[in-house]
C-alpha cells in the first residue's frame, strides 16, 4: 500500500492492494452476518426429514450460541485493529453513543442479529456504547429484506416467469458437477434408498417453485441438500458430535457438499429481481453514508457503521454490487461473521472513492474460536472487485448513478 493512508494491516493481498499517493481513509461501512446459530428448525423435524438423529443444541433453534458470540467478538476485535484510526477517540469528548465514531444498527427481526449488534459495538466502540440501534426487537425492518416487512411487494407472475425450476440449473439443463456431487453424498450418508419411498428424504429431487410469504419458496432435492449442509456445517463449527461422520474427515465432507448451498443461493437469492426488491432500502441508506448525507439515525461523529444481518444480507450486496468471491479456507461463502465492507477514500485532487472489501473467518477458526489474523496468502481481508467499475476503487459519483434510476426511501 502506498501512500499515506489511515489503514494498514500488514503484507496480506488486501493491504498490497495500490492506493493513490496520499490517499485517506474516511469512513467504512460494514455489513456482516450473525454470528454461529443453531439450525432454525428443530432436531426433531431434523431428523424427520432426513432419517438421522441429529446432535442436540445448547440453544433454541435459530438462537446464537455462546461459542458463536466468542467467535464474533474475535471477528470485531479483529475490525477494530484494521479499522483503529476510524474508531480512535482522543479522551477530549465525553464518551456516548451520540459522539462515538462507531455506529452498529440490528436486524430486529431476530435475536441472534440483535445480539450480533451488541457484541459488536461494545467491542469496535472500546466499551463506549453499550447496545445497537434497532427497530423494536421483532419487527422486520425494510433496511434488511424491503420484502419480508411488506414495504415491497413482488410481482409474482413476473418472478416466477424468471424463476422457474429450470434456472436453477445451467445452460445444458443439469445442474453443476459439484452440485451433482454434493446431492449424492448426502443421499448416500442419510438415506441410500430415499429416492425409492415417498416418505424417506431424497436429495436428488427435481425443484419446485412455489411461493411463501409473498417470496419465491424452492424446494425438493437441492433445496433440502442446501439446508442439511448448511446445518452440517453449523454443527461442525459449534463443535457438537457430528451427525454423520466420514473417513475423509468433517471438513473435507463441508467442502464436498457445501456447493449445493452456494449453489441455491447463486440462484434464487442473488436472482438480481429479488435481490434489487429486497434490498431497495438497504441499497439507498449504503449509497446516503457513503457521501455522507445527513441522516436522522446516525450521528456524525460515526465514521465506522456496521449492520448487523443476515447470510441473505451480504447476498442481497452481492447482486446489487456485482460483487463475487470464494474462500480457499472456508466453504461456504457467507459463513457466520462474514463482513463486507465499503470503504470511502479521500483521494487528493479527485473525488471520493469507493473500495469493497471482505473479512472472513476460517472454517478452524470459526470451530476453535481463535483469534482472526492476517496470513501472507490474504487471509482473513481480501479487496473485491465490482464489476459496476473498471477498478477497485469505483467512483462514489459513477456509483450512485448507476443506482440513479432506482430511487427508495431510507428510514436511516
Amino acid at each position: 500500500m502506498t501512500g499515506s493512508t489511515a489503514l494498514t494491516i500488514g503484507t496480506s493481498a488486501y493491504a498490497a492492494t495500490d492506493l493513490p499517493d496520499g490517499a485517506v481513509l474516511e469512513r467504512v461501512v460494514l455489513v456482516a452476518r450473525h454470528g454461529i446459530r443453531s439450525p432454525t428448525q428443530s432436531t426433531e423435524s431434523l431428523t424427520l426429514k432426513t432419517g438421522k438423529r441429529w446432535s442436540a443444541w445448547p440453544v433454541p433453534p435459530g438462537s446464537m450460541t455462546e461459542h458463536g458470540r466468542t467467535n464474533l467478538a474475535l471477528m470485531a476485535t479483529f475490525l477494530r485493529t484494521v479499522y483503529a484510526p476510524l474508531v480512535a477517540t482522543t479522551g477530549k469528548t465525553p464518551c456516548t453513543p451520540a459522539t462515538s465514531p462507531v455506529f452498529v444498527w440490528a436486524d430486529s427481526a431476530d435475536t441472534r442479529t440483535l445480539e450480533t449488534g451488541t457484541v459488536f459495538v461494545r467491542v469496535l466502540s472500546n466499551g463506549c456504547v453499550l447496545s445497537p440501534a434497532s427497530l423494536p426487537a421483532g419487527k422486520k425492518d425494510s433496511l434488511f429484506d424491503a420484502v419480508a416487512s411488506g414495504r415491497v411487494v413482488l410481482d409474482q407472475s413476473a418472478i416466477t416467469r424468471t424463476l422457474t425450476a429450470l434456472s436453477l440449473k445451467d445452460d445444458s439443463g443439469a445442474l453443476p458437477p459439484a452440485v451433482q456431487t454434493a446431492q449424492q453424498t448426502l443421499q448416500r450418508l442419510f438415506a441410500p434408498q430415499g429416492c425409492e419411498s415417498p416418505h424417506a428424504a431424497c436429495f436428488t429431487a427435481p425443484a419446485k417453485l412455489g411461493w411463501k410469504k409473498g417470496a419465491p419458496h424452492v424446494t425438493g432435492g437441492l433445496a433440502l441438500s442446501a439446508a442439511v449442509a448448511e446445518n452440517l456445517l453449523l454443527e461442525y463449527v459449534q463443535g457438537l458430535p457430528p451427525t454423520v461422520t466420514v473417513q475423509q474427515g468433517q471438513a473435507d465432507l463441508l467442502a464436498t457438499i457445501l456447493p449445493a448451498h452456494t449453489y441455491q443461493s447463486q440462484r434464487l437469492r442473488r436472482l438480481p429481481a429479488l435481490a434489487k426488491a429486497r434490498g431497495q432500502v438497504l441499497l439507498k441508506t449504503l449509497l446516503d453514508l457513503l457521501s455522507s448525507a445527513p441522516s436522522q439515525t446516525v450521528p456524525p461523529s460515526a465514521r465506522l457503521i456496521l449492520f448487523a444481518g443476515h447470510d441473505t444480507t451480504l447476498d442481497i450486496l452481492a447482486t446489487l454490487f456485482g460483487l463475487k468471491w470464494q474462500f480457499t479456507d472456508q466453504p461456504d461463502p457467507t459463513a457466520p461473521d462474514t463482513t463486507l465492507g465499503l470503504e470511502v477514500w479521500h483521494v487528493p485532487g479527485q473525488e471520493r472513492m469507493v473500495r469493497f472489501v471482505l473479512f472472513h473467518q476460517s472454517l478452524a477458526q470459526l470451530r476453535l474460536a481463535t483469534p482472526v489474523a492476517e496470513r501472507p496468502d490474504g487471509g482473513a481481508a481480501m479487496v473485491l472487485h465490482s464489476s459496476l467499475c473498471p477498478t477497485d476503487l469505483c467512483s462514489l459519483t459513477e456509483l450512485a448513478r448507476h443506482f440513479s434510476s432506482k430511487p427508495s426511501t431510507a428510514p436511516l
